[in-house]
């Protein structure tokens, strides 16, 4: 349970429509994720969505005596940081509204990489520190946003914990099914089947394969569409986030089987 006391999207607890409502947002997510990490590499030439390879950046950096690079990696260690923290305070900010309790983290974000896309835009070949701040910025707030929502279960801007999760799932599953078939041979077996695609534990199955999916369709559109349309790519996650603003501002979003889950 949530601290709010709303069931976690993927507990026994929940309901079908919630947890479609959160699949649905998560693996969009993960695909703006996926490209706007591959279109600001090969823009910029830094990953900004996961912060591993900065960490280690920062103390290879601070080993060799490089003060220039590791300012930089800090640089994006703190903007990833400010971003989860603003998305955690509108978040908060947003916890009694009766609906749209998403939007102004979404529209900030759809603001931000807009702008970096539009200076982008005007300036192709800049290096500017400021815009790979601005998409480490972004990729906080979803990240803190998609973790508030789902209650820690899933996060959407970095592939490690998605391969994980698909490890420890599949074991799970597996031992979903041989309780259900203990004692009971082919018969259990196959009520157990039966009953798979309405499984809790095939759902999250099925949903961390669709993250690590959508994350690998997005890295991989990021640079085809970079290589013919320029920094105007940034535009298809702006409109993603837009989107689920308007859904999540919509009435359905709190009273219909798409509502989107709370946070």
């Amino acid at each position: 349970m949530l601290a709010s006391g709303i069931a976690m999207p993927f507990s026994s607890e929940s309901s079908p429509g919630n947890r479609r409502a959160y699949t649905l947002l998560s693996l969009l997510l993960a695909g703006v994720a996926g490209l706007v990490n591959t279109t600001g590499f090969v823009a910029l030439g830094l990953h900004t969505s996961h912060m591993s390879g900065s960490m280690a950046t920062l103390g290879e950096s601070l080993a060799s005596g490089n003060v220039a690079l590791a300012w930089l990696a800090a640089q994006l260690l703190l903007s990833f940081v400010v971003g989860a923290v603003s998305a955690s305070v509108l978040l908060e900010a947003s916890r009694q509204r009766p609906r749209g309790r998403h939007s102004s983290a979404l529209l900030l974000e759809a603001l931000t990489l807009g702008g970096i896309g539009a200076w982008l835009s005007y300036h192709p070949s800049t290096h500017e520190p400021t815009l790979m701040w601005g998409l480490a910025y972004a990729m906080g707030l979803q990240n803190a946003l998609v973790t508030r929502v789902s209650g820690a279960v899933v996060r959407t801007t970095h592939i490690t914990g998605i391969l994980t999760d698909i490890g420890i799932q599949v074991v799970r599953l597996g031992s979903w099914l041989r309780e259900g078939t203990r004692g009971q041979g082919l018969l259990g077996l196959r009520r157990r089947l039966w009953a798979l695609p309405t499984a809790v534990e095939f759902e999250r199955t099925r949903l961390h394969l669709g993250l690590g999916s959508a994350f690998l369709g997005g890295c991989t559109l990021g640079p085809m569409l970079f290589a013919r349309l320029g920094a105007a790519t940034l535009a298809i996650p702006c409109g993603v986030l837009v989107m689920l603003v308007a859904l999540d501002l919509s009435a359905v979003a709190t009273s219909g089987p798409q509502a989107m889950p709370r946070a």
